[in-house]
């Protein structure tokens, strides 16, 4: 299992701790087309679940969104419209204004407090994420780690080492390389518990079929159907989707790697 700590940000994703509001699920956000630098790590999709909320809030006074009261709880109504705010109406805030979190700034921040709280180690200072050679990224790296750790670092030998489906736990993930229809984007899902047969993950992801809106942190199973075959010969539901109609299953497939690694 999960640590408390660990878990708890999970759950914030799925809901994020707006106040006077509940069942706001964390959009997906990817900074790769924006490209922004130097940015808070909420504004380029590596924030924790409080540092969305604060930021939402922040925007919605910025832009007399009228979203928020004064004290920081959601209103009851939209002071503009008049109109019930509900869950859908942030998702869309947030969505519009480029606030959600992607896959591996996910990973990152759960797997940061699970590893602080069982064994005193923060992850972020220790991955190998640039050689001192390169100066100036190095600094950076230093100052800004959980901004610079990716999908690919999660799939370095420096930090993980690669398992067999027999010995994958929660805290471990799954990596995607160059993967998608162009071969040119990298996905990891995150283990959150192994009951018997069946793995349990979580990750933020963007479906086509959901469109602009529907997007955002989710939850799936791999059934282990044989024990002794590859990743892709389980049975993958996510959604209720299986098959070819399950998306992130159809990713697995296109990788060109596709591993369960564990953080040394």
């Amino acid at each position: 299992m999960l640590s408390a700590k660990a878990q708890k940000i999970l759950n914030d994703y799925f809901n994020l701790p707006f106040e006077g509001l509940s069942g706001v699920r964390c959009p997906y956000f990817n900074n790769f087309r924006l490209k922004q630098r130097a940015q808070l790590r909420v504004l380029v999709g590596k924030g924790t679940p409080s540092e969305i909320v604060e930021e939402a809030k922040i925007i919605s006074v910025q832009y007399h969104a009228g979203l928020f009261d004064k004290t920081g709880h959601c209103c009851l109504h939209n002071e503009h419209t008049g109109e019930k705010i509900s869950p859908k109406d942030i998702r869309k805030f947030l969505i519009d204004h480029n606030l959600g979190i992607e896959c591996s700034g996910f990973v990152t921040q759960i797997l940061r407090a699970h590893f602080l709280e069982t064994s005193g180690v923060d992850i972020v200072r220790k991955f190998f994420i640039v050689s001192p050679r390169h100066i100036l990224r190095y600094l950076i790296s230093l100052l800004r780690p959980v901004e610079n750790i990716g999908v690919r670092h999660y799939a370095n030998d420096f930090n993980t080492e690669k398992i067999s489906l027999d010995q994958a736990q929660s805290g471990d993930v799954i990596v995607m390389l160059e993967t998608g229809k162009k071969n040119n984007l990298n996905h990891i899902l995150l283990i959150t518990e192994k009951i018997g047969d069946t793995i349990k993950y979580a990750h933020a992801r963007a479906w086509d079929s959901e469109g602009k809106y529907g997007h955002g942190v989710s939850s799936g199973e791999i059934k282990i159907i044989k024990p002794n075959g590859s990743l892709l010969e389980q049975q993958w539901v996510e959604q209720n989707f299986e098959g070819e109609k399950n998306e992130t299953f159809i990713e697995a497939k296109q990788a060109k790697i596709l591993e369960i690694r564990r953080i040394k």
